[in-house]
């Protein structure tokens, strides 16, 4: 059977689920194929920051956060050996900003029961198995349903939501991702954080950790196993994260962390970086993991796939004609300009993990933060997207190095120039892959020369 629409999703995720809805509510055509409808238990996706919330309310989907016993976020604490505070994320206009922890699984399906009842959507629950190719333009999905025939959904724009693991990446980008580590996850239960209602990142040995509410009575902890090997489940795992990693745990949530290990309720997720480096397909669009992913530290990843989402749906529903042509362009568009909303969210990731796993520059970041003022609240603006500006990210990021060379105890020309060189070599490569205007390309390669 045959059939088209104006756009084919593969993948009713967060990325694919929103974009179905967002279009569909604004009176677009729209066909989904997802393999697996049911309710997920996963670790990924589960922190979305208020820039993220902001663009679920622009697309008129915020209401999708609630009835799931969202936790508010206000802010990040962090903690370094004996020593912590905490920011609260800016006030606009006299509103306090607001992010949220939820369960994944139960934040999909409000998005799913969305577009089940939408009469614009078609939801078809299959197994996406090939592109389908005419005269050098994608054309539609082929996919096969649950008993086993296979169909072709026609699409004039087909868009691959698929996951970090997406079987259509190779189709449509240059990219490969990349495993920089592991986070292990645990639930803890009744835990009392030490400040309410905020993430917590503790500045621990090897790695970092961390802590957020998921619900009322849920909070989610994630430990970072650095490289490319998963860490095994077993004694050894256990061992390791009660004798390691507990004493290094704030005193309060230590009771209700050695109960989740004890319970043995354990989820590994690897964590990846790729940059966008789509290729540009006649015919077909790559969105939210499938796309582009970041170092999961900082909890962007929601906020980058819906501030894609929004940028593409609105290049597509300002289409004058639903046709080929229009789409392409549409999506010519979108790729040449997504990097001006995403680039902070993105770099920062990455750069805030080389830093914290950086002994001196962690050290650094620790103590510039904790100075308070705009030192503290401009750089959780940019983490929290409120903000997304560049050169703002550039400023307090340089600054954090310039602050470690000035305060550092056993201050040699030696150790501050490896100081400052060590950030130039975390945050260049991190920068050049987000289409840098032509000065910082050359500041950058500049810098990069000298240390």
């Amino acid at each position: 059977m045959n059939t088209q629409s104006n756009v084919c999703i593969i993948g009713a995720g967060v990325a694919g689920g929103a974009l179905a809805a967002y279009l569909a509510r604004n009176g677009m055509q729209v066909s989904i194929i997802e393999r697996n409808l049911s309710e997920q238990d996963r670790i990924v996706g589960e922190l979305l920051q208020p820039g993220g919330v902001e663009q679920l309310r622009l697309m008129g989907l915020d209401h999708l956060i609630g009835g799931i016993d969202a936790a508010p976020v206000k802010g990040y604490a962090l903690f370094k050996q004996d020593q912590h505070f905490n920011v609260n994320y800016p006030v606009e206009t006299g509103k306090e900003i607001t992010g949220y922890g939820f369960r994944n699984g139960k934040f999909v399906q409000n998005i799913r029961a969305e577009i089940l009842q939408s009469p614009n959507v078609k939801v078809i629950k299959g197994r996406a198995l090939d592109l389908v190719e005419e005269n050098g333009r994608v054309i539609g999905v082929q996919y096969e349903d649950e008993e086993g025939a296979v169909h072709t959904e026609k699409a004039l724009l087909t868009i691959a939501c698929d996951g970090s693991a997406s079987r259509f990446r190779e189709k449509i980008s240059h990219n490969k991702n990349k495993i920089n580590g592991y986070f292990v996850g645990l639930v803890l239960k009744d835990a009392e954080l030490p400040y309410a209602g905020h993430g917590h990142v503790i500045v621990a040995e090897p790695a970092p950790v961390l802590v957020y509410p998921i619900s009322s009575r849920e909070t989610r902890v994630l430990i970072d196993f650095p490289g490319e090997q998963a860490p095994r489940k077993g004694p050894e795992l256990k061992e390791y994260l009660l004798n390691q990693v507990l004493p290094q745990m704030p005193a309060q949530i230590q009771p209700s962390l050695r109960a989740a290990v004890e319970e043995g309720d354990i989820k590994m997720m690897p964590n990846c970086y790729m940059p966008a480096n789509p290729r540009r397909q006649s015919g077909a669009v790559l969105l939210g993991d499938s796309l582009n992913m970041r170092h999961p530290l900082t909890g962007g990843g929601m906020t980058v796939a819906f501030t894609d989402v929004h940028r593409l749906g609105q290049h597509l529903l300002a289409c004058k004609t639903a046709d080929v042509q229009a789409y392409d362009e549409a999506v010519e568009r979108f790729y040449a300009a997504r990097h001006t909303n995403t680039a902070t969210i993105n770099i920062l990731a990455d750069a805030l993990y080389g830093v914290i796993r950086n002994p001196e520059l962690s050290e650094a970041c620790f103590t510039y933060l904790k100075k308070g003022g705009k030192f503290a609240e401009e750089p959780v603006a940019i983490l929290s997207a409120v903000s997304r500006n560049f050169k703002l990210l550039m400023r307090h990021f340089f600054a954090v190095a310039i602050h470690g060379v000035r305060t550092s105890k056993q201050f040699s020309f030696k150790r501050s120039y490896k100081m400052i060189g060590d950030a130039v070599r975390i945050v260049h490569p991190l920068v050049m892959s987000e289409k840098p205007d032509p000065f910082t390309k050359m500041a950058l390669q500049l810098a990069k020369r000298m240390f």
